[in-house]
């Protein structure tokens, strides 16, 4: 199992990948609390950008990173893809990899963040 997720993690300063994402998470609900209401679409369909939606994609994301977490993921899987295989799935052979690779795919938007580690990419 991925000694990042014990006490005795070797992996450095900074926070775990489903820290991170809580991190980002809540970043985004604070975000989406400061802003105006958006009116719906002109094909009804709320806006990406309506604070209600951003509030809903967020509590989503945070069971997601709950459930995942709560599997212990073994982010072993993750940076350990050979050179010229970037484009293709990673196959995880447990649940534990699995959540590994759901937390990496969901930490992908924010990898220009400060604190993203070039190793959680999937």
């Amino acid at each position: 199992m991925d000694v990042e997720w014990g006490p005795e993690s070797a992996r450095g300063p900074g926070p775990r990948l489903d820290e991170f994402l809580l991190a980002r998470i809540a970043e985004d609900e604070r975000l989406a609390a400061d802003l105006p209401a958006a009116a719906a679409q002109p094909d009804g369909h709320a806006s990406p950008f309506d604070p209600a939606r951003v509030l809903a994609e967020s509590a989503a994301k945070r069971h997601i990173v709950l459930s995942c977490r709560e599997l212990r993921p073994d982010t072993r899987i993750l940076g350990a893809r050979p050179a010229g295989m970037a484009d293709f799935p990673l196959a995880p052979h447990d649940q534990h990899e699995l959540a590994a690779v759901v937390l990496a795919l969901l930490a992908l938007p924010y990898a220009a963040h400060r604190d993203y580690r070039a190793e959680w990419r999937p």
